[in-house]
């Protein structure tokens, strides 16, 4: 019989949007483990969409499944996980999506993944995003799996309690722990260092998903309002078409076509938030903003909702509060204002705070404590 190979860590997800923040979390520790030598596979539950992850084609094994919905998805990773373990000896397996956290979960209660250790990392706060039949169904993806986690990791200590306020079942049955998202700094380093064409001047900067969540139509009216009509906003990143289209037909509403720029996916976004006069986080909800340490990283002037826990404890940061306008007006214009430097002062120092060295360590500890 021949013997099995070993993956040190399975990595699944529902596509490859690397834009994403749960997806960019994984991304950066999928680089450190190889970087490690760690053997890595990296399971897409869809068809390729986007890129960015073939540099790691070479130095990992990254499966596209063949389906168009990420539900779909589910099934086909479920057959694939179960042929994987009759040749592999799997030792850990990490999600970052509740659904698909439910269904590795559910994979080892069945015992195809008896013997591998399960991480689950909480992506955003489900119980106060969702309602409904959506939120039934987490729900149910938390009762099927999420006790055969063996860590399940927060982002912050408000997520914490909300899970645990949620399914109090989860304090006897699981740890679960409070790991801040890790940020790598040699690579922020790098990109920002690149020279990149982009050629805008005199304006604000937002980046994420086109989805509700994600406050542009907020941040949109709160330009709107700006004293200065010679500013720009330029939003990068992709996402739905439905929401794409409600931008752009509120952009025209508001006449403005030429102040508002849907830039679309932008592979090294430091260069632009450097370039910036002010960067913004405008979200409704989240389980933490990544995009805002990487704004941290190259901008004095950072504005954010506090659409997360801690996010108000950040020194620095021009926090206000979530789904109003005039708040969100008020704090851009107060940073547009600011001559302090919030890199030396606060920024650089909470970045390294965050490490993807200090995550690993943190992560690997809690495992095998």
């Amino acid at each position: 019989m021949q013997k099995k190979q070993t993956i040190d860590w399975l990595f699944v997800l529902p596509d490859d949007l690397i834009g994403g923040g749960a997806q960019q979390v994984l991304f950066t520790i999928i680089n450190y483990f190889i970087a490690q030598g760690k053997n890595c596979t990296v399971v897409f539950l869809i068809n390729k969409h986007h890129h960015g992850w073939e540099i790691l084609e070479d130095k990992c094994n990254i499966v596209y499944l063949d389906n168009t919905s990420v539900y779909k998805g589910f099934f086909s990773a479920a057959k694939y996980i179960r042929t994987l373990k009759k040749t592999h000896h799997i030792k850990h397996a990490i999600s970052s999506q509740a659904l698909i956290n439910g269904l590795l979960g559910f994979l080892k209660y069945l015992k195809i993944l008896k013997n591998t250790k399960l991480v689950l990392r909480e992506s955003t706060s489900i119980f106060l995003r969702f309602k409904g039949s959506k939120l039934l169904l987490y729900k149910t993806a938390y009762v099927i799996g999420y006790k055969q986690a063996d860590l399940i990791i927060c982002q912050t200590g408000l997520m914490k309690q909300q899970l645990l306020e949620a399914l109090p079942w989860l304090k006897k049955k699981n740890k679960v722990v409070v790991i801040s998202n890790p940020v790598n700094l040699e690579e922020i380093n790098t990109k920002s260092k690149e020279v990149i064409d982009f050629k805008i001047d005199n304006f604000l900067v937002a980046a994420g998903r086109f989805i509700p969540e994600k406050g542009f139509d907020l941040l949109i009216d709160a330009l709107n309002q700006l004293e200065d009509t010679s500013l720009k906003l330029v939003i990068l990143g992709v996402g739905t078409d439905d929401e794409h289209q409600k931008l752009i037909g509120q952009i025209a509403s508001l006449n403005l076509q030429q102040r508002v720029i849907l830039y679309g996916y932008v592979k090294n976004v430091y260069p632009i938030f450097k370039k910036a006069k002010l960067c913004v986080v405008s979200s409704r909800i989240e389980g933490f903003p990544n995009v805002l340490l990487q704004m941290m990283s190259q901008n004095n002037n950072v504005v954010s909702t506090m659409c997360a826990g801690e996010i108000s404890n950040i020194k620095g940061v021009i926090t206000c509060e979530t789904h109003k306008v005039n708040t969100l007006k008020d704090a851009i214009d107060k940073g547009l204002k600011n001559t302090d430097d919030n890199r030396t002062l606060y920024f650089n120092d909470y970045i390294k705070s965050r490490s993807i060295d200090n995550f690993i360590t943190t992560m690997l500890n809690q495992i095998n404590d």
